[in-house]
């Protein structure tokens, strides 16, 4: 007797509705965790003690997580440098020929390679590297630092403290994406010197020097996790504009910082519709879970999914407290923002899940917007971009994957209406 054959197209395979990083619990049912710490909705439902409660949550994993920012034990630190072969070829070549290795019009870095170190000329290849990457990709300007990069490259052969800035930078990239101890070393040398620099420069500042000063400021503001040590930065800027201000010096550079400066300079005194909304920014959330149930069915990459889900918890932590927040709950949650705030440059550069990873920094900047006052400081500057053009200019990268392209609109017709 033949077998019998099922007539038709296949049946569509059922979305996979289990839980990432849910309770043991929930997995054993397998069923959706709602991950809420200490205890899940199903565990309270069923009156079973969740194993949240054995187990950090997101936030405190994060919290207790070391920082690139920390200075490592110099006895603990291997010597091996994190160049490739490749990378030693072309930067020997580069000395031999005095060309630089990457031509790319949109970038416009030139550089004396005789007058620089070896490992000075491969953080700067490698900075290069990644921005020429970047730029082919479409995303440069999703971030405020890998927007002005190419001016700091013309800015950099003429002044040695904006050169240590931006190695600084550089050291810093390379330690978050091949995690090398030597690299980490290597910033908080290039930071260090880049501060003793500065310090000198606007002692008596000059106004040739105002844009190099302001190249070293950035690069050190970007650095910091701390909002005290941004304060004092952000503080300086603000002096550098006014010298400026007040020279004969002219500078597109100057100008086009004095002109984002201004935006935010004067956050603290002007009212602003968004900040503090917690309306605003419980909506931001709802979109955001709404992206996790869309990204779990995408099989994402856990260190998306993690930067997804602390956002999230950021985002509920801020709904929660009171309008007067501790200076202490401030700076924890400056921390997660500062942690959060550019894309993963190590999915971005290893052909990762790009369109998810900017999914990410599109509601990262608009929590951002959203956020309390006491967070919308001028040492804040770098985490404040125009939401809608970002939202734009995600739209465009994202626009093969439907569902992501709705909830970005969803998330454009929010910011819109504030």
């Amino acid at each position: 007797m033949p077998l019998q054959t099922r007539q038709g197209p296949p049946k569509k395979r059922r979305s996979n509705t289990k839980s990432r990083s849910g309770c043991s619990t929930c997995k054993r049912r397998h069923i959706r965790c709602d991950e809420e710490h200490p205890q899940c909705r199903n565990c309270t439902k069923h009156k079973v003690k969740c194993s949240y409660h054995d187990t950090p949550s997101q936030v405190e994993l994060l919290r207790k997580a070391p920082s690139l920012n920390r200075q490592p034990n110099a006895r603990s630190i291997s010597k091996a440098r994190p160049w490739s072969a490749e990378a030693k070829t072309v930067v020997r070549h580069w000395r031999e020929t005095r060309s630089m290795p990457i031509s790319d019009d949109r970038i416009g870095a030139t550089l004396d390679p005789h007058i620089f170190s070896d490992d000075d000329l491969h953080f700067v290849y490698q900075l290069v590297k990644n921005q020429h990457r970047l730029e082919n990709m479409g995303v440069s300007k999703l971030t405020v630092a890998s927007s002005y990069l190419p001016t700091f490259f013309r800015i950099i052969p003429w002044s040695r403290f904006a050169m240590n800035g931006v190695l600084a930078l550089s050291a810093h990239q390379v330690a978050s994406v091949t995690d090398s101890e030597y690299a980490r070393l290597k910033k908080v040398r290039y930071q260090t010197l880049a501060i003793q620099e500065l310090r000198e420069c606007l002692s008596n500042l000059q106004p040739k020097h105002v844009d190099a000063a302001l190249v070293t400021s950035l690069a050190l503001l970007w650095l910091c996790e701390d909002m005290s040590s941004r304060g004092r930065i952000a503080a300086g800027i603000s002096a550098i504009l006014q010298t400026y201000e007040r020279s004969d010096h002219q500078s597109e550079f100057c100008h086009m910082i004095a002109h984002a400066w201004g935006q935010t300079a004067n956050i603290q005194t002007t009212p602003n519709p968004g900040c503090g909304n917690t309306s605003g920014l419980q909506k931001i959330i709802k979109e955001m879970r709404k992206f996790a149930e869309v990204l779990g069915d995408h099989e994402p990459d856990d260190g998306t999914w993690r930067q997804l889900i602390l956002l999230i918890a950021l985002a509920e932590d801020m709904v929660k407290v009171e309008p007067i927040t501790s200076t202490d709950k401030q700076s924890e949650w400056f921390q997660l923002l500062h942690y959060n705030l550019p894309p993963p440059l190590r999915d971005l550069l290893t052909d990762k899940d790009v369109s998810s990873i900017l999914m990410v920094n599109a509601y990262l900047h608009a929590v951002t917007l959203y956020s309390p006052p006491q967070l919308t400081q001028p040492c804040l500057i770098d985490l404040r971009v125009d939401l809608p053009s970002l939202l734009d200019e995600t739209l465009q990268q994202v626009r093969s994957i439907d569902a992501y392209v709705r909830l970005l609109k969803e998330l454009k017709a929010i910011v819109l209406s504030r």
